[in-house]
């Protein structure tokens, strides 16, 4: 039984922050278990409801529908006050591996993968949280009676040979791997499971790198590029966007989308990466330097309102939900690419050129201008410069003849 003084609280609550809405305008309803002015949400499966309808389902005065909702909810509530009282000393970890339920030989994989999902979702990650439902549902196809029991070096290696056979890069092996390692770790810390299949020993099992083709354009091609007419308005602002990005560290599209006017000093702009808000203790911020055809783009297709909290480019608004948002950015990147790759095809540049050249085009220019590695890697906001060598193309051939010829760069006569 907890002390008193350590009272932890449980209560049914709607959690109505705007980028948890759906498009119906309803929200999560959560468990929400309170400790040490700490809270913790846990997904009430199924249910999603307006503030009105909230309310009504939890007046003492509902009816029919929605007093069984209620009565749900209460019996919830219970559940989680029982597991409290069972726990002699509480953690929100062990709460959650009591209460979900994921203690014992009995958890599976699909539970856990489901419930790291759903995490995902409450933390508005939608993109991934949609690549961990294809993880499990790629591995349920190759073998639909899965189990952590199951998982060892040589399940793993069958597993990536079928992914292969049937088409399966090495890059997509090597997302639901990692996946699956996250999962096989919190299976491992709950004492589900004891062996742990991954590592580089030769009796483990190592998850793939993926040889990813450079994408890079030269200072040619970058020229051709920017001097380029376009045709029609759409190539334009796709050209736009993708110098947009060259230009700012190569930024890449999700972050473009986040940036407000208030990121803007001066000829400076500074902004966090989206992908790494939340998962680094540290918040490194990027500082951009805004040349004068930087400021060329946002005047040509930037927002016209230029308040603090108005967003530069238009590409969301105010009040989009998670979903909507990822929606939306998802769309402005497929046609940018269309429309930027039909640019590129007219202005002679070869290749499927994305907004994803854009960030590697930046990092290799800088490189081969002889810009160090650390500046590059602080550039982009790596963690590391290992990280930072991923994104760089190797030289160009006029580079390596420059090279080759110094080591015989004295008078041979």
């Amino acid at each position: 039984m907890q002390d008193s003084l350590e009272k932890v609280h449980t209560s049914i609550v709607l959690k109505k922050t705007k980028r948890f809405a759906d498009e119906n305008g309803r929200f999560p309803v959560k468990l929400q278990i309170s400790y040490r002015r700490k809270q913790k949400f846990y997904t009430v499966t199924g249910e999603r409801c307006t503030p009105d309808e909230f309310d009504a389902i939890v007046s003492l005065k509902s009816k029919g529908d929605n007093k069984i909702r209620r009565e749900k909810y209460n019996a919830i509530r219970l559940r989680a006050d029982n597991v409290i009282n069972e726990i002699n000393s509480f953690s929100f970890e062990e709460f959650g591996i009591e209460y979900l339920g994921l203690k014992g030989r009995s958890a599976t994989i699909k539970e856990y993968f489901e419930q790291k999902a759903n995490e995902l979702d409450d933390e508005a990650k939608i993109q991934t949280a949609t690549l961990y439902r294809a993880t499990i549902k790629s591995f349920q196809k190759f073998d639909d009676k899965i189990s952590f029991q199951k998982i060892n070096p040589k399940y793993l290696k069958k597993y990536e040979n079928w992914m292969t056979d049937e088409g399966g890069t090495y890059t997509t092996v090597g997302m639901y791997m990692r996946n699956l390692r996250h999962i096989v770790n919190r299976a491992l810390d709950d004492k589900i499971i004891k062996s742990y299949p991954f590592g580089t020993a030769k009796d483990k099992y190592q998850i793939p790198k993926s040889t990813n083709t450079k994408k890079a354009l030269t200072i040619t091609d970058i020229e051709k590029l920017y001097q380029y007419k376009a045709d029609d308005r759409n190539e334009f602002v796709a050209q736009q966007y993708w110098f947009f990005s060259y230009l700012c560290n190569g930024m890449n599209m999700a972050d473009i989308a986040n940036l407000k006017y208030k990121n803007i000093k001066g000829n400076s702009l500074t902004f966090i990466r989206k992908k790494t808000k939340n998962t680094t203790s540290e918040k490194t911020e990027i500082n951009v330097f805004l040349r004068p055809e930087t400021f060329q783009i946002l005047d040509s297709i930037g927002n016209m309102n230029k308040e603090p909290e108005s967003y530069i480019f238009p590409i969301y608004k105010d009040g989009l939900t998670a979903i909507e948002e990822n929606n939306k950015l998802k769309q402005h990147i497929k046609t940018t690419n269309k429309y930027f790759n039909r640019l590129a095809a007219k202005a002679g540049v070869e290749g499927n050129i994305t907004t994803y050249w854009a960030r590697h085009s930046y990092s290799t220019i800088l490189k081969r201008s002889g810009a160090p590695i650390e500046f590059i890697s602080e550039q982009l906001g790596h963690q590391s410069t290992k990280v930072t060598q991923n994104y760089l193309d190797s030289f160009e051939d006029e580079t390596r003849e420059k090279f080759s010829a110094s080591l015989l760069s004295f008078n041979k006569n």
